[in-house]
Order: C-alpha cells, then structure tokens, then sequence
C-alpha cells in the first residue's frame, strides 16, 4: 500500500470534509422542508387549516349577525310575522279569498 504524501493527505481531507459538509447540509435542509415535527410543509398546511377555519368563523359569525336581526324583527314586526306566516304556512285574513293554481 502506498503512503499518503502531506500534500495528497491535505486534499484527501479537504474533499472529504466538502462531501461530509454537503451531506449534512442535504440532510439538515430536507428535515427542515419534509421530515421535522415542525417543518415548513407541516407548517404550510397548518397555516392553511388556520385560515379556512378563520373564513368558516367568518361565515358563522356573519349567518349569527343575520339570525340575530331577523330575531328582533320577530320580536318587534308584526307585519313581518305576518309576511312569514302567509309565505310559508299559507294562513290568510279572515274574508280574504284564496286562489290556488295547479301546475
């Protein structure tokens, strides 16, 4: 087996530590990106969920605003009532007459 001169033995290392530190660069980068507990992939999707639950509350709290109006109007309406009563119960004034249409 042949001897390692100082001069080769110095560029043996030098690659060396190049191929370890690139490796471990990959390495540290792709657990970063894809493998860690809280990598940015997990991060993304996480940010993702936050901001479709944020838009759903959203819409909720927007459908209770509306609820909440149409409560009151309840309460306080009588012409209101009446519209719902003859609009989805069919109910009708005393002496009023009826005309049903057959499709």
């Amino acid at each position: 087996m042949k001897k390692l001169k100082s001069k080769d033995f110095n560029k043996y290392l030098t690659i060396l530590v190049r191929v370890v530190s690139i490796v471990f660069c990959v390495y540290f980068f792709l657990n970063i990106v894809f493998i860690d507990t809280y990598s940015a992939m997990s991060y993304l999707s996480q940010k993702n969920n936050l901001n479709r639950t944020k838009a759903s509350n959203d819409r909720i709290a927007e459908q209770n605003r509306q609820l909440e109006i149409e409560i009151e109007r309840l309460r306080t309406d009588p012409l209101y009532i009446e519209s719902i009563a003859r609009r989805n119960f069919t109910m009708v004034k005393e002496g009023e007459t009826v005309f049903i249409f057959r499709k």
